[in-house]
């Protein structure tokens, strides 16, 4: 078991160590690219006109898993 952990981790070490190479530039007098052109204004999402259904429903979901909970104790003892 002790060569597989030792070849495991020469392998994890060497990804970390050479994954840092794959980040650079191609060339030094490479530039970033050019900005995206801005887009349109952001519309609202349905998620945050709902917002309150779904914590009321988080909340009844949860007491409905604790009250099953509580039965299965009951019903165990």
């Amino acid at each position: 078991m002790r060569p597989q952990i030792v070849t495991i981790l020469i392998m994890a070490l060497s990804v970390i160590t050479y994954a840092p190479m794959f980040g650079q530039a191609t060339s030094a007098g490479s530039s970033p690219p050019a900005p995206r052109p801005p887009g349109p204004p952001e519309l609202p999402l349905p998620l945050d006109d709902n917002l309150y259904v779904l914590l009321i429903l988080a909340a009844l979901y949860g007491s409905f898993v604790a009250y099953k909970k509580v039965i299965a104790k009951k019903k165990a003892s």
